[in-house]
């Protein structure tokens, strides 16, 4: 089966547009698809789950190299970098299927150490069944799609559709950058696809199909044919990646940051502080009625106002000896003289 694999890291960020929030990707209905995830973490354990990941919503979960489960697969592949890739398959896609969030990554499926999440929409009107998964935008993103690079580097275009007619042209030039109102084809030397096209606030209207490439744009010397299909905003987003912070993880500039921590994390980092503080809490309180045996409660004493102050929480405590060389005596209210605070005996 010829599975189309949608590189999830974006292409290096050409592939990725404007908005921020989560990924979404749409699949023929009936047919098969598979999303690699690129972690910049190794890891051992891999997991690939939809919704909030708890029982039944992992759908995979294995520490060897490839699993399968029903309709879905999940395959790592290491790289000499240390790197991983976690390529996910759903196969035979129905309508329960669309609207769902998935979650692929590395360590346990609630605790992960990296992750990244996106949403996967099925749709009836994508006749070829071997398309796979097409990346989906969200109206008023600005998107760009990458070409493929040739030799002949003389003349580049951009147009819609069926390309056949004038009218389907949108940019045709032999210049090295070009803008047509939303439109615009760059070429740029050295960088990884060469020929990049991008539509700005892209509009539902937009959805269709496109080319781009070198030569004329009606008799192309090479071209590359490609989907867009835009989609309304989601209601809700969550974040498309994350990691834990580890001691062998260095931060490079082609790692992205991470945006926010898992709730799980936050619930055990909450905990964790709230167990420090009590058993804080209880050896302060140890080291106080060991350093102090004849004290049952905690006594204080101050003279800053020329007062005594005895706190004893516990009423079955016995009384406290005196010493004769005590500097303070208790004082009854009735004696005590108002304008004497101590006595020494």
């Amino acid at each position: 089966m010829n599975l189309h694999h949608v590189l999830f890291f974006c292409f290096f960020s050409a592939l990725c547009g404007g908005n921020s929030g989560i990924n979404i990707y749409t699949g023929p209905e009936g047919g098969s698809g598979t999303i690699n995830c690129h972690f910049t973490l190794p890891g051992n354990r891999k997991f690939f789950c939809k919704n909030e990941c708890k029982g039944e919503d992992i759908l995979v979960q294995t520490d060897d190299v490839r699993a399968n489960r029903g309709r879905y697969s999940i395959e790592y592949k290491g790289e000499s970098s240390g790197r991983g890739i976690v390529s996910m398959t759903i196969r035979n896609l129905t309508q329960s299927d669309s609207g769902t969030q998935y979650r692929c990554g590395l360590g346990g499926s609630l605790v992960p150490d990296s992750f990244w999440d996106f949403e996967v929409r099925v749709s009836d009107e994508l006749l070829d069944r071997k398309s796979g998964f097409i990346r989906t935008n969200i109206e008023g993103e600005n998107v760009t799609y990458p070409c493929i690079d040739a030799v002949n580097r003389s003349r580049i275009f951009f147009c819609k559709g069926e390309c056949k007619k004038e009218e389907d042209i949108l940019i045709e030039t032999d210049k090295s950058r070009a803008q047509s109102g939303r439109y615009s084809i760059e070429y740029k030397e050295g960088s990884t696809f060469g020929l990049d096209v991008t539509i700005t606030q892209v509009l539902k209207s937009d959805s269709g199909q496109y080319r781009c490439g070198y030569g004329r744009a009606l008799s192309p010397d090479s071209s590359r044919t490609f989907s867009v299909i835009v989609v309304d905003a989601p209601t809700t987003s969550k974040p498309t990646w994350t990691h834990r912070p580890s001691s062998t993880s260095v931060p490079s500039a082609s790692t992205p940051p991470p945006i926010i921590s898992s709730q799980g994390v936050l619930l055990y980092v909450g905990l964790t502080l709230v167990v420090v503080f009590i058993l804080s809490s209880l050896a302060v309180l140890i080291i106080c009625i060991k350093r102090n045996p004849t004290l049952c409660g905690l006594r204080t004493r101050g003279n800053s106002d020329a007062t005594n102050m005895e706190i004893s929480p516990y009423e079955n405590c016995p009384p406290v000896s005196k010493h004769e060389d005590s500097t303070y005596q208790s004082l009854s209210p009735a004696s005590m003289d108002q304008d004497e605070t101590y006595e020494t005996l």
